[in-house]
């Protein structure tokens, strides 16, 4: 399924459109939808740190939803000292005030009661997860980045011997 094109911000107010703003070749986007979740999110935080450093093609994301017009929060319109607003928002959050019901839709969500991991490709949810990460997510997670790094390397390593062998 391919990710929902989305507009919003980055803890900075900078405009980002999703899925073609984001870095990594593989993307964990975690998404959030109520402030009291944030905690749950922080599950995922530890361990998509540890990936990003483990695979240069990884990237990851907290995604904050809100409804259109609804509040975002104090960051995103300025309202917090950057030092207060990092202890809250973290600098790879963005802030999306997007049609909630559609959003939820287009992802195949069954609602807003807990939080959603997706890992997008190209674009495309590749996998997804709901909840806190669990030891069994996590493996299956590296297991998916190791793969596809591993891909990358032999297609890489046999484009350049196919490319030396005809010189």
């Amino acid at each position: 399924m391919k990710f929902p094109t989305v507009s919003g911000r980055d803890t900075h107010g900078r405009r980002v459109t999703l899925p073609d703003d984001l870095d990594g070749e593989q993307t964990l986007l975690v998404v959030s939808f109520h402030l009291r979740q944030r905690s749950l999110v922080g599950s995922w935080r530890q361990y998509a740190s540890e990936l990003c450093e483990k695979f240069e093609h990884f990237a990851y994301y907290e995604l904050v939803v809100s409804g259109q017009g609804g509040m975002l929060p104090p960051t995103s319109q300025g309202g917090m000292s950057p030092t207060n607003a990092r202890q809250r928002v973290h600098d790879n959050t963005i802030l999306l005030s997007v049609n909630k019901q559609a959003f939820q839709r287009q992802l195949g969500l069954l609602g807003e009661q807990t939080i959603y991991a997706f890992l997008v490709e190209d674009g495309q949810v590749v996998r997804q997860a709901a909840g806190v990460l669990t030891p069994e997510t996590g493996e299956a997670l590296e297991s998916l980045l190791e793969a596809y790094r591993d891909d990358k390397n032999r297609h890489s390593n046999s484009s350049e011997s196919a490319g030396e062998s005809s010189v």
